[in-house]
């Protein structure tokens, strides 16, 4: 990975971040009844800087601006109406909007389903995001199958989940299994594997043809700086929660990030495949590193 390309992600995950306390913020201030990280969350836009970021990825692989489509943060100087080009045709239900949608002529070539998972609650919400990306690429396909799509789009899954105490924990979320058992690579694993396998089989059986998945640490408490105990048991996932090693503690917060499959799910490796799908329809001249424009 290049230094520039660890500053992109720098950026676009520090503004995740912040994006979601300013949005918490703003709905207190409003009196809105979400609490906590679920506010920040259902204020969406959190997602729009990591959807800029490879929004310039395909600019740089050679696409027009005006055939890249996303959901971009307010700012963004290419920011424009585009709801109707970001939503495809479905199979088993009438559309999808997707969160970036990449376009050759009126044909789109790439679509990007981005998705991210917070504490301190990871098991519905684990489960529930696995349902939406089976659900998002099945669906995406069997339209491609009945016609309704010309080419089936390069498809790509992004993952943020936070990386905190709780995301990192061993055998979690495994419920009451039933009698037929589960799967023995789930029962060692923590939330943060648990996800990433997610990915690794969603290519593995394609449904995505590349996928990226990236912990990071948020870089202030969700409780606020003087909270007390109570407060951060509810709604800070660095509050240690292991019983076997009381008391319990508070750890300090930092920002950062880490690659938990750098190999099989870095960021490297899905920019360069997306790259490549890009370059079949627009293609660049290896002399100069800009787009043919001959044909």
């Amino acid at each position: 990975m290049t230094p520039e390309q660890q500053k992109d992600i720098d950026n676009a995950l520090l503004a995740y971040w912040t994006s979601r306390d300013e949005a918490r913020i703003v709905q207190e201030r409003k009196g809105k009844s979400d609490q906590g990280a679920r506010a920040g969350a259902t204020a969406g836009g959190h997602l729009d800087r990591v959807a800029q970021l490879f929004a310039n990825v395909c600019i740089a692989a050679g696409v027009p601006k005006e055939k890249v489509y996303y959901k971009a943060p307010k700012d963004d100087p290419n920011r424009k109406s585009h709801a109707k080009m970001l939503t495809m045709p479905g199979y088993f239900r009438p559309t999808k909007s997707w969160d970036l949608v990449v376009y050759h002529e009126k044909t789109p070539i790439v679509v990007l389903e981005l998705k991210s998972q917070n504490g301190p609650s990871y098991g519905n919400n684990a489960n529930n995001r696995v349902e939406e990306a089976l659900g998002s690429a099945v669906d995406l396909a069997a339209a491609h199958r009945a016609g309704l799509l010309s080419v089936r789009p390069w498809t790509g899954y992004v993952f943020v989940v936070e990386d905190d105490e709780r995301s990192r924990y061993g055998n979690r979320g495994l419920g009451n299994v039933g009698p037929a058992g589960v799967d023995p690579v789930f029962t060692t694993w923590s939330y943060i594997g648990r996800l990433s396998l997610v990915c690794k089989r969603l290519v593995a059986e394609q449904h995505y043809h590349a996928a990226w998945t990236v912990a990071t640490s948020r870089p202030s408490c969700p409780a606020g700086i003087d909270a007390d105990v109570e407060s951060r048991k509810k709604s800070c996932p660095q509050y240690t929660i292991d019983k076997k090693n009381p008391p319990a503690t508070h750890k300090e917060h930092e920002f950062g990030w880490n690659e938990p499959d750098p190999e099989g799910l870095g960021y490297v490796q899905f920019v360069t495949a997306m790259t490549a799908a890009i370059g079949e329809y627009y293609p660049v001249v290896p002399a100069t590193g800009l787009p043919d424009i001959s044909t």
